[in-house]
This record gives C-alpha cells, sequence and structure tokens, in this order.
C-alpha cells in the first residue's frame, strides 16, 4: 500500500519500476504487467521484460549446467537464487538512500518446500497430472489447448502455493513487505485453480478413455482446494 503522504520523487521513482497507485477507498495498489509473466502460460517473452529476460537467462544456466531446464527443482534453485539477489537490491537501494541496515544479513531463508505439509500434498497431487502426461503424449488431446494449460498451471500451482507458504512465514517473523506479495500470489493461485479446474472438465468431455482419470483428479483438487483456501485463508 502507498502511503497518501508519499512524496512526488517517491512516487515516480516506484512508477518508474512499474508501481503505480491507485486511488481507492482501501488504498490498494496494482502489480506492474509484467509480473504476469512470472507465471502465465503465454508471456511477452521479450528480452526486455524484467521476468522474461530473467526467466531466459536462468533457462539458458542450467542448459550450460547439463540440467533440465524445466525441471521443479530448477525453478525452486532459481527462487532461493532470486531470493538472495532480493536482498543484496534492498540493501544497496537503502544505502543510496542513506537508510542504515542492522539485521538485513540475518534475514533468515523461507524453510525448503517439503518443511511444509500442504507443500507436499500439492506436490502429491501434482505428481497425478505428470503420470497422466506420460500417458496423454500419444494421444490427440496432448494436444490441445487443454492439456497445455492442465500440464503448464499444474507446476505454476506447486510453485506459488511454496510461494504463499513462504510469505505467510515471511510475514510472520516480521517481514511487512510479504504481505503484499501475498495478496497477489493469492489471486494468482486462485487463478491456476480455476484454469486446472477447466481443462480437466474439458480434457475429460474430449477423452472418454480417460474420463474416470480425469474426474478422479478433478475431484482430488476440489478437495485441496478446500484446503488450500482453508490454510492460506485465500
Amino acid at each position: 500500500m502507498l502511503n497518501k503522504s508519499m512524496s512526488k520523487k517517491e512516487a515516480k521513482f516506484m512508477k518508474d519500476r512499474g508501481f503505480e497507485e491507485i486511488k481507492t477507498k482501501n488504498g490498494k495498489f496494482k502489480m506492474p504487467k509484467w509480473m504476469d509473466c512470472a507465471w502465465k502460460r503465454v508471456s511477452c517473452e521479450k528480452d526486455s521484460c524484467p521476468i522474461c529476460g530473467r526467466i531466459k537467462k536462468d533457462h539458458q544456466k542450467h542448459i550450460e549446467r547439463g540440467e533440465d531446464a524445466d525441471s521443479i527443482e530448477s525453478a525452486f534453485e532459481d527462487i532461493a537464487g532470486n531470493f538472495k539477489e532480493t536482498l543484496e537490491l534492498i540493501k544497496k537501494d537503502c544505502e543510496t538512500k542513506g537508510i542504515e541496515l542492522t539485521n538485513v544479513d540475518n534475514i533468515k531463508e523461507p524453510p525448503e518446500p517439503e518443511k511444509f505439509p500442504l507443500y507436499n500434498r500439492v506436490n502429491k497431487w501434482r505428481n497425478l497430472v505428470l503420470n497422466l502426461e506420460e500417458s496423454l503424449e500419444d494421444d490427440i488431446y496432448y494436444h490441445t489447448e487443454a492439456a497445455a494449460d492442465l500440464f503448464w498451471y499444474v507446476n505454476i500451482l506447486a510453485s506459488k502455493i511454496y510461494r504463499q507458504l513462504t510469505n505467510k512465514w515471511e510475514i510472520k517473523h516480521g517481514d511487512k513487505y510479504g504481505d503484499v506479495d501475498y495478496k497477489y500470489t493469492g489471486c494468482v493461485i486462485k487463478e491456476c485453480l480455476k484454469i486446472l479446474k477447466k481443462s480437466l472438465r474439458d480434457l475429460s468431455l474430449f477423452n472418454l478413455e480417460q474420463k474416470v482419470g480425469l474426474m478422479l483428479i478433478h475431484d482430488k483438487l476440489l478437495n485441496l482446494e478446500k484446503e488450500i483456501f482453508k490454510n492460506l485463508t485465500l
């Protein structure tokens, strides 16, 4: 939330970085449009984009190291790396503004994904979908938009659930900045759930041979959704 007494200079500083003030009663602000490129299946793919440009660099880094650039392990490594870089940027930014920080180096990194029970349950469901992907690879329905959405957003959901759990952890440990990302990530999770449910319903209509398995996965997602809403208060 941007303070109403923010100076014009500070407002310009934020706007130049993609954040714009929205004059609403509750004082909310919108995240920059490029933030959507961090999770949407169809992104802008521009090198100048803060998200797409970084993703391309990370992707190439894993390829050069002989790693699977699209694996969930690589994704979490990139998240951890971005976390460390963010801390460095915060320190440098504060130094230029003459703000003295005494405890940044003591900021703890959030727990690993497996330390969160909810993430483990989401990942278990994710593995069901990935197993389904193997059985559909030679199927005509594998090349539909519904399948593309399913196999993309199943990974995004897992990563965003972890992100939200770490946001919750950071807020609990006194990080006020986690509150803003918590709201945005909550919206992303809701959208992912909406897309995943639709893709499973559509695939079950197209593919009668896999209908029972698809609906079973759909029903498990509905139960998981309730747990997600309960634990993360979306």
